[in-house]
C-alpha cells in the first residue's frame, strides 16, 4: 500500500506542475501586480479623458446657448430660428420670426399650475420639482424675476419678457389684472 500511495502522490505532484506553471505561479509575482496596476491606470486615464471631453462639450453648448453672458436666450441656431410655427428652445416656443409676440411655455404638467386666485413663477430650465411653490399674486408684486421666467396664472403661462401692458392696450381684457400688477407695479 505504501508504494501505491507514494505513486499516487508523485502522480499528483507531476500533474499539478504544468498547471501551476501555466498559471504563472512561481514565475514573477511582481510582474502580475505591475500589469494589473498598468491596466487600472490606463482605465482611469480613459475615464478621465472621457469626462473631460464631456465637460468641454457641455461647456460649449452652454456658451452657445447664452448671448453676451446676460442669461437671455439666443434667438439663433437651427432649433431657435423662426419658421411658420416659430422655433423651440428647451420648453419655450419662440414666436414666428419677425412677428411680435410672447414666448409660449410647453411641457408644464397640469398639476403644477397654481390653484385659482394664486400665481406661480416657472423657470423653463428647472425640473418641475425644483420650481418655486404657488403663492398669492400680491406677494409677487415688485419682485424682480430671473430672465426667462414665466408667471403661471389660471391655465396660462405669461412670458415675463413680453410687454403685456401693450397687449392689454391692443386687446382690452386679454391680460389678467394680476399679471399687469406683478409686471408693472408702478403704473
Amino acid at each position: 500500500m505504501s508504494r501505491i500511495s507514494l505513486l499516487f502522490i508523485a502522480g499528483m505532484w507531476l500533474a499539478s506542475g504544468p498547471v501551476a506553471f501555466a498559471q504563472g505561479r512561481g514565475n514573477d509575482k511582481d510582474k502580475d501586480k505591475k500589469e494589473y496596476k498598468y491596466d487600472q491606470d490606463k482605465k482611469e486615464k480613459e475615464y478621465k479623458d472621457k469626462d473631460d471631453k464631456e465637460k468641454d462639450d457641455k461647456y460649449k453648448q452652454e456658451k452657445d446657448r447664452y448671448k453676451d453672458g446676460d442669461g437671455r436666450y439666443e434667438n439663433r441656431g437651427p432649433r431657435a430660428t423662426g419658421g411658420k410655427l416659430g422655433g423651440i428652445l428647451g420648453r419655450v416656443v419662440l414666436p414666428p420670426a419677425g412677428s411680435p409676440g410672447p414666448r409660449q411655455l410647453a411641457g408644464v404638467p397640469r398639476g403644477h399650475y397654481p390653484p385659482p386666485g394664486q400665481c406661480r413663477v416657472w423657470y423653463p430650465n428647472r425640473p418641475a420639482g425644483h420650481q418655486p411653490p404657488p403663492t398669492s399674486c400680491e406677494r409677487l408684486r415688485g419682485i424682480r424675476l430671473e430672465p426667462g421666467a414665466f408667471i403661471l396664472h389660471g391655465d396660462r403661462a405669461y412670458d415675463t419678457a413680453y410687454d403685456w401692458r401693450e397687449e392689454e392696450r391692443r386687446r382690452p381684457g386679454s391680460v389678467a389684472r394680476d399679471i399687469l400688477d406683478i409686471l408693472f407695479p408702478n403704473r
